[in-house]
């Protein structure tokens, strides 16, 4: 059964909201049989990410206009098209959940209705159906019932069920987080945040860390130790379930460091011409210089000589 501490320990900005989720998800991934600490901690990995934490359980669609051509580039290709609904988040779920998941066309109001909610935010007119089945509770009419805590979370534990994900998670290691992530999202969008919460959900449930080989092959998505959550308590402006995690921005070279390359070239240019130029007069001036035999040899000569004469 998952403490509020180890909640905590998961999801550091929780901490505000984890008297009021720590018992339905208990509850929830008990009937579920998410119960051993591989399945807990895929599961509340991937429900940190999805919800900011528990802190957003209903999903956020109050995009800018650039942000709607990064994000949903498929439903606005140009400019003048994602200008028209700039900041205007229900027109927005309309139009990226129209005629998706049963739901009607963009003006049916479906995307909106049935917009994102819950932990795992279930999203669409086919998934509220199929949960509200599943729980006996008429989500498909109300779907606001999704953000109670308890069902919320029980609705989160159907879906993780309804898609296989325990028997990936048994297997515990990346590729089985990845596909998990796939069937969660649709794609891998929020990998490598998904994977901080994992490592994170690891230690407080008692599992062992990366090993070495695992390391190196989650390392294009790990954060370092000891990184935030990408949320922080002061965000409002969430992304959507779709949104990828800002990327990282690489530090700038020094302008000194790019500066310095040249000088140092011409300085290293400049030294052997140096040396060359003083080698040159010490060289001659061996040369003039009598050597020790010469000199030991000249007055042998000058001896010779006076006999001669």
């Amino acid at each position: 059964m998952i403490t509020r501490a180890q909640l905590v320990a998961v999801m550091p900005n929780a901490a505000a909201v984890a008297d009021r989720f720590v018992k339905p998800l208990a509850e929830a991934m008990s009937k579920y049989d998410i119960s051993t600490p591989a399945r807990q901690a895929a599961f509340l990995a991937q429900l940190a990410h999805e919800s900011a934490e528990l802190r957003r359980t209903q999903e956020n669609l109050n995009y800018s206009w650039e942000r709607l051509r990064k994000v949903f580039p498929r439903y606005f290709r140009t400019d003048a098209e994602a200008q028209a609904y700039d900041r205007q988040p229900e027109r927005i779920a309309n139009r990226i959940y129209a005629n998706r998941m049963l739901n009607g066309d963009e003006t049916s109001g479906d995307g909106w209705r049935f917009r994102g909610r819950g932990p795992i935010q279930v999203t669409g007119r086919e998934n509220y159906r199929k949960s509200g089945q599943a729980l006996g509770i008429g989500l498909e009419s109300d779907p606001d019932r999704l953000l109670d805590p308890a069902i919320g979370c029980m609705a989160a534990a159907w879906y993780w069920h309804s898609r296989g994900l325990n028997a990936l998670a048994d297997a515990d290691d990346e590729n089985a987080f990845r596909e998990i992530t796939r069937r969660i999202n649709g794609a891998f969008l929020g990998l490598e945040e998904r994977v901080h919460f994992w490592e994170r959900a690891r230690a407080a449930l008692g599992l062992p860390g990366f090993g070495p080989v695992m390391a190196r092959r989650m390392g294009t998505v790990r954060m370092p130790p000891g990184t935030p959550p990408v949320y922080g308590a002061e965000d409002d402006d969430l992304l959507g379930l779709d949104a990828p995690p800002a990327p990282r921005k690489r530090p700038k070279r020094t302008v000194r460091k790019a500066a310095s390359r040249p000088k140092r070239a011409a300085a290293a240019k400049a030294r052997p011409a140096k040396r060359i130029a003083k080698a040159k007069p010490r060289k001659a001036a061996a040369k003039s210089r009598p050597t020790a035999k010469r000199r030991s040899a000249a007055p042998k000569s000058r001896k010779k000589a006076a006999r001669r004469r």
